[in-house]
């Protein structure tokens, strides 16, 4: 399947999501996670997944960090419970941060219930988001959905922003899809284009950086909000591009990024501000839910990188580097 034809699906692939991980969250105990350390872990799209995560997570007063699998490598004790996140369930990285701590209370969210790194877990849920494709659209944002109502289980609370995503994802895909015109034309023959955003947003922007360099081969970056204020932001210019994520200090960033003619997309909850010559807004549905808010956020962003797949020829082209050593070989 196209990538542009599972962005389209993604009200129905979060539908599907939702209501496997509802009905299998009925059957498990969650709150055996809620240890005094939390630790999510996965490799490329889910560690941008997990980076959401440990944002949602420390809202609520926990303890939590997004590891990365060399943070694992050595098997020391750095967390009391592990979340695995592993769209097909075979990345070597996840599977061995599982097995280097065996102790730990752990949770794998995976596409298949049979695959190495769900078998390694303690638990498991099912993402059931159905077709994916490279890079990856309704696999990314089925994790977070089924993360998020993982972390309500295990804070012991229900959110019914879960079962009405479906819904708002089609509209921010619809409003998104009004803008792609202008910003097709802006955006056209960027040299790089980093993407920025504070907290749960930092890993929005990290996936969205994943999302322009495999669909277009643009290098691209991403940044924290105040650590882009320092230094990071002075390379950017006509010839460049900037995707933000926020309602704060990400505001005045995209002006002045506006101000030096520099293309910048802002995706904001905040109203009425307007186009410019320079800068796009896409104004989305606020919601308090870190999770939440990164689904929403990354719509417009999968959108963008289907118009930069187009621009560079590059619609649908599969991967150019082929890794022997990151997915556990099939049985």
């Amino acid at each position: 399947m196209s990538y542009r034809s599972t962005i389209a699906r993604q009200p129905e692939a979060l539908a599907d999501a939702f209501a496997a991980a509802r009905d299998e969250l009925a059957k498990l105990n969650l709150a055996e996670l809620d240890k005094p350390v939390i630790g999510i872990t996965g490799i490329g799209a889910s560690f941008a997944a997990a980076m959401v995560g440990e944002a949602e997570l420390r809202a609520h007063g926990r303890r939590a960090f997004a590891l990365r699998a060399s943070d694992l490598a050595d098997g020391r004790p750095l967390t009391d419970a592990l979340i695995g996140l592993s769209h097909r369930g075979r990345s070597v990285e996840t599977l061995a941060a599982m097995a280097k701590l065996p102790t730990a209370a752990s949770l794998a969210i995976t596409n298949d219930p049979d695959s190495p790194v769900a078998k390694a877990a303690r638990m498991h849920l099912r993402l059931a988001n159905g077709s994916d494709a490279t890079p990856s659209s309704t696999g990314y944002t089925a994790t977070l959905l089924v993360m998020g109502m993982a972390i309500d289980a295990l804070l012991g609370r229900s959110d019914d922003i879960w079962g009405r995503l479906p819904g708002i994802a089609g509209q921010v895909l619809a409003k998104a899809g009004a803008k792609m015109g202008r910003l097709a034309k802006l955006f056209a023959a960027r040299r790089a284009i980093d993407c920025v955003g504070d907290g749960g947003a930092y890993g929005t922007a990290d996936e969205a950086v994943l999302l322009v360099r495999e669909a277009s081969r643009i290098p691209a970056a991403s940044f924290d909000t105040r650590h882009y204020l320092h230094g990071p932001m002075e390379a950017m210019d006509p010839t460049t591009g900037v995707i933000v994520f926020g309602d704060g200090r990400e505001i005045e960033l995209a002006d002045n990024l506006d101000r030096v003619d520099c293309p910048t997309l802002l995706l904001t909850t905040t109203a009425g501000i307007a186009d410019s010559e320079n800068l796009t807004v896409i104004t989305v549905p606020k919601t308090d839910n870190l999770i939440a808010r990164g689904i929403i956020d990354i719509l417009s962003a999968q959108v963008l990188a289907a118009e930069l797949s187009d621009a560079a020829g590059l619609t649908d082209t599969k991967f150019r580097y082929r890794m022997s050593d990151t997915k556990v070989p099939q049985s």
